[in-house]
């Protein structure tokens, strides 16, 4: 059994979760999590959308980011302090009006830094619309809380 039930993964994207209002806003939704890995959905709404429909790369970037502490905290098999050290994201097409899911997998967790890819999808489709390569800091314990970025 993993770190996370769906439960628990979609608790931590909720207000009172760890993570700050703005991905709060996001709506995110836990589809899967586990050993393998995480999957999230981002729900189309207009306030993510560029006129014409098309979701915006920020709100992608800001999925990837938050998909990709989840698959390391559950590769972990605990909650870490985390910081992102980078993410590359490749953009191949765009999603117009559509949820974007999104797949992670943490490929390698070492002791003080951690690598993972995620996929991006429309809803529906096999085909990436885009692929994030992600590295983290893993702090030691006791350098700082998992906690929401409102609260000091």
């Amino acid at each position: 059994m993993g770190f996370f039930t769906l439960e628990t993964a979609q608790a931590q994207l909720l207000p009172g979760g760890n993570f700050g209002p703005w991905i709060w806003d996001l709506e995110l939704k836990a589809e899967q999590v586990g050993p393998g890995g995480v999957r999230l959905r981002l729900p189309y709404s207009d306030r993510i959308a560029r006129p014409g429909g098309v979701v915006i790369g920020q709100a992608m970037m800001a999925m990837a980011d938050t998909i990709m502490v989840l698959a390391i905290c559950e590769k972990l098999g605990r909650f870490a302090t985390l910081a992102t050290i980078s993410q590359t994201t490749n953009f191949l097409r765009a999603a117009v009006r559509q949820d974007v899911t999104a797949a992670a997998r943490a490929v390698k967790v070492g002791r003080t830094t951690a690598f993972g890819e995620v996929d991006l999808f429309v809803d529906g489709s096999l085909d990436p619309i885009a692929q994030v390569l992600s590295t983290f800091a893993v702090l030691p314990d006791g350098a700082g809380a998992f906690n929401r970025a409102d609260q000091r």
